[in-house]
């Protein structure tokens, strides 16, 4: 597959939790020598995508930062080490170059760029693109788009996001409802407003009086 093209592979998170754990599943992907393209808005969710990406790879996910300032952080003690590069404030090769970006940089680590459209020349041909947007408050879209040897793993890839994915029947009417769903479980604003009225309209009770335990069981 890897001379042929493929379709980019879309998802939408349904919260900042599915993001990391997003990201651990990819560490999943991973040998050494990946580089991985973030490209996405202020607080899109690169950073948390990184987090657990250093997470799947047995690096502690709360040493994990935005490398605004310093430009770039290694993390190691994991199973393959990870570089993380935050490429907002670079115009080009010159600015890569003061923090060693060659083929030597990537040979055994995992390599995230944040703003990686910034430097978009000057990334391998091997990487994953990986476009993260503001779906919502909570929600992120995102669209991956994997580039020479990454093609190899486009199944795997796909895999995981099936996996990922919480699909449940709505209550109201049945049909499958995908968590990516603003009004998961539900299908359809017009679900979700059909079963409050059943809670207004009495068709829905509780089985028996509430009692002390209930209380305490709330704590």
């Amino acid at each position: 597959m890897n001379d042929q093209a493929v379709q980019p592979i879309t998802w939408t998170s349904p919260s900042v939790q599915k993001t990391q754990q997003f990201g651990q599943h990819l560490a999943s992907l991973c040998d050494g020598g990946e580089v991985i393209a973030l490209v996405g808005s202020l607080g899109a969710g690169k950073t948390q995508l990184v987090r657990g990406l250093a997470e799947g790879l047995g690096v502690d996910p709360l040493s994990v930062s935005s490398p605004t300032f310093v430009l770039m952080c290694e993390y190691s003690g994991g199973r393959l080490p990870v570089v993380h590069i935050d490429a907002y404030r670079m115009q080009g090769l010159s600015d890569l170059e003061s923090i060693g970006w060659s083929a030597q940089l990537f040979e055994g680590a995992v390599t995230a760029v944040e703003w990686a459209d910034h430097i978009e020349d000057e990334l391998p041909a091997d990487h994953l693109r990986i476009e993260i947007d503001h779906a919502d408050e909570d929600r992120r879209g995102f669209t991956m788009t994997l580039c020479g040897d990454w093609r190899d793993r486009y199944a795997k890839l796909n895999r995981i996001i099936a996996d990922l994915r919480d699909t449940r029947p709505c209550p109201s009417c049945g049909s499958s409802v995908d968590d990516a769903v603003p009004t998961f479980p539900f299908c359809s604003s017009r679900c979700k407003m059909a079963d409050l009225n059943k809670w207004f309209s009495g068709d829905y009770s509780i089985s028996r009086p509430l009692t002390a335990e209930d209380d305490e069981l709330d704590v």
